[in-house]
């Protein structure tokens, strides 16, 4: 008899037990799917909230441009500076017509066409088969693109006797700075240059740029100065 009853309480007792933990499991359950709700709730709640404060951020920022747009100073500042913009595409477009911006060889025939046609022309008289000719083109086809303003030409002194004799050219390489077709300036030989060879363009850019043909920056001046006190003669220049 006792042992019939402590079976039955056994039974009871295991029964209890997976009544109670199935009753705990289904609490962990529901206490899990509430928290994951919640959370979602939350994210959501943020979402929408963050949705909207850029969209507020997006209304004032047009609010502002709006302003701006009405603006009678900012407009006029706005107009002028498109008008400075396509001023100076028109004047790019105009030199890039005249045979700025690239440096070429031009012949006899086409000299006083290319020189008059421009308010400053530097012209290089080279010879093909001279080493101090082609230093000078080095860094005449480096500077032709840069100072847009200035036509930058070479002509070859073997086939141009008629103008050789009329600017008296006896020496290679011959540098002339023509404003309105007239004589500015002119460089004989590389002395002008530091009498070496191996100057750098801002020596060059710098002597020409006291003739006034074109602008340089003050560093590139003080750069082109410094070069000028360290060189020494290297003299290289011919006669023909």
């Amino acid at each position: 008899m006792a042992s019939v009853h402590g079976g039955a309480l056994d039974v009871l007792k295991n029964v209890n037990m997976d009544v109670t933990q199935e009753a705990l499991l289904k609490n962990v359950n529901e206490e899990l799917q509430q928290t994951a709700a919640e959370e979602s709730a939350n994210q959501l709640a943020q979402w929408e909230a963050s949705q909207k404060r850029a969209q507020i951020e997006e209304e004032e920022d047009d609010d502002d441009f709006g302003d701006l747009d009405d603006d009678p100073v900012l407009a006029q500042l706005q107009q002028k500076r498109i008008a400075d913009l396509k001023s100076r595409y028109e004047l790019e477009k105009q030199f890039h017509a005249q045979g700025h911006g690239e440096y070429r060889q031009i012949v006899e025939e086409e000299f006083l066409k290319e020189v008059c046609g421009s308010m400053y022309v530097i012209v290089h008289f080279f010879h093909p088969e001279f080493f101090a000719c082609k230093i000078i083109d080095k860094h005449m086809r480096i500077l032709a693109p840069k100072h847009l303003s200035v036509k930058f030409l070479h002509l070859d002194v073997e086939k141009a006797p008629f103008f050789v004799t009329k600017l008296s050219i006896r020496v290679l390489p011959t540098v002339i700075v023509f404003k309105d077709g007239i004589v500015q300036d002119q460089l004989v030989g590389l002395d002008d240059l530091g009498g070496k060879q191996d100057f750098r363009t801002e020596v060059f850019e710098h002597w020409l740029s006291k003739t006034g043909c074109l602008k340089i920056k003050k560093a590139d001046e003080i750069k082109a100065l410094a070069d000028s006190d360290d060189s020494g003669s290297d003299h290289d220049s011919d006669d023909f």
